[in-house]
This record gives structure tokens, sequence and C-alpha cells, in this order.
């Protein structure tokens, strides 16, 4: 999904996905709400081909790779019987865009992510992880108060939304499953 500009838009190829989440909490056996629940730090790395498509003429630019690092903190939520567990996840951190190009700027931004996924326990200790994050970089907001024609103020905020998805294997270190 290209991201579209005032001027042009950025399109990417897609690429290679890794990363790392580590989270604590408690797995079936806990009681009430904490019972599958996590906290969860993740970092996320991907490398993509990156090209601008300006709406003024037929050129395509090449500006190297983009190379995006996410750092996560948040909280996930899962409900299942022991073997399969769904669960969805709430995150909040910075994406970091570092365009290979040299004359291009490398932007730091706030970032919300949404995550649902399926964990499939091989083991009580370890496991099968299927999920999908959708992440909501914000490139600016702003604020406005004042009193014209009934409106007391607005807010706005533009994002640039993009997906993964992967596979992974998960291991219950503590065994407190």
């Amino acid at each position: 999904m290209p991201l579209k500009t005032y001027y042009g838009r950025f399109i990417t190829d897609g690429g290679p996905n890794y990363g790392i989440n580590i989270g604590w909490g408690n797995g079936i056996n806990a009681g009430g709400i904490s019972q599958n629940a996590f906290f969860e730090l993740q970092y996320n790395y991907s490398k993509s081909p990156l090209e601008y498509d300006s709406y003024y003429s037929s050129d395509r630019y090449q500006l190297g790779d983009l190379t995006m690092h996410n750092i996560l903190a948040g909280i996930s939520k899962g409900s299942g019987n022991g073997t399969f567990e769904g669960y969805g996840g709430y995150h909040l951190g910075v994406t970091i865009m570092d365009i290979e190009d040299p004359e291009a700027f490398d932007y730091t931004r706030f970032t919300m992510a949404f995550s649902a996924g399926l964990k499939y326990y091989v083991t009580p200790g370890l496991g099968i992880r299927l999920q999908t994050q959708l992440y909501l970089p914000f490139w600016s907001s702003s604020l406005y108060l004042g009193w014209y024609g009934g409106a007391s103020g607005t807010i706005s905020a533009l994002c640039s939304p993009y997906m993964n998805f992967n596979v992974g294997i998960f291991a219950n270190i503590d065994r407190s499953y």
C-alpha cells in the first residue's frame, strides 16, 4: 500500500520482518481479569526497497532501502483452552524510519499498534505464535481552540498505517502456565 502525499506517493515492495517480543503475565491458570493477560515489550525490524512516484511527471525515483525499527510496549489479553489461545493487544512506542538515500531525512514517530493472533501450545512451555499487527505512526497533529459557528475546536492528525504478518516460536520460560 503506497503512502500518498500531496505531490506523489512512496511505494515499498515489502520485505522480511524480524522481531522479538518479551512478555510477563499470567497464563490460563490465573483467575479473574489477569487470566491470559500479559505486558509485552516488542522490537521489530523490516527492510524494503523504496521508490517515489511523482504525480507531476512520469519518473520514479529510487530512494534505496527503507529500514524501519518499531519499539513498543503494551498489553495483550487472550482466551483459550490451554492448547489454542486467541489474543488481541494494544501497544504504544516509536517507529524509526531510516531511508538509505543520503538526501532524505530519517524520521522518528510516536506509534500506536493493534495486534491479534493465535497461540498453539505444543507443550506447556513451548508453542507456535501467529500474529498480525497494524501499526499507526503519527506524522503530525495540530490543535485549534476557538469559537465559531457552534464549534469549540478541532483536532487533526495524520498517520500512515501499515501491517505485518508473522509466525514465530514462543517459550514459557518460567512454566507458570
